[in-house]
């Protein structure tokens, strides 16, 4: 049995997404959604539809999320693993088995395939993160430091992918730490 898709009206189309349909924006912002240099991440926080978080500030699933658009394409690997884990557990405030587990399972799976294009990539794991965490926090230099301790150790090469999980981590630690007034 087949479902319909749900259909959109043509005004809604030419219209296009209104800023504040997604997130709320702290200061100005543009009347429709398009690319910004001038755009921080500090002027722009969730809606009070999504979760609350312990503080203000970028949060861990948060910056898992923009992990997941940075380097989405990449496949996962066992310093992701180690810094997925790490993360995972600083928001939730222990140990918990959730995106770490399955990140660990998409390693299993990518060290059988051959091909990049069949693996388990980073955005396939990490796309809708603050909403598979038990909890959230605002990202701190510590929670920063011990995350790319975790990937660094986890990977050959001994250094964190660019664009990766510490390395969005610690860009969210300085944005937090220089927000706060």
């Amino acid at each position: 049995m087949s479902q319909r898709q749900p259909t959109r009206s043509q005004a809604s189309d030419q219209q296009g997404i209104i800023f504040g349909d997604v997130f709320d924006v702290i200061g100005a912002a543009p009347s429709t959604f398009s690319p910004s240099p001038t755009l921080t991440a500090g002027d722009v926080r969730h809606s009070t539809t999504t979760r609350a978080v312990d503080s203000s500030g970028i949060s861990i699933g948060e910056a898992l999320e923009a992990t997941a658009i940075t380097v989405g394409d990449k496949p996962v690997d066992r310093g992701d693993v180690a810094a997925i884990r790490v993360a995972e557990a600083r928001a939730a405030g222990g140990s918990v088995a959730g995106l770490g587990a399955k990140a660990q399972a998409a390693v299993n799976f990518n060290d059988r395939v051959t091909y990049d294009y069949n693996k388990i990539t980073i955005s396939d794991v990490l796309s809708d993160a603050t909403a598979k965490l038990p909890r959230d926090k605002a990202v701190t230099s510590e929670d920063a430091d011990g995350v790319r301790g975790a990937e660094v150790r986890n990977k050959p090469e001994s250094m964190p992918t660019p664009g990766g999980v510490a390395d969005t981590l610690a860009t969210a630690a300085r944005v937090n730490r220089d927000d706060k007034p």
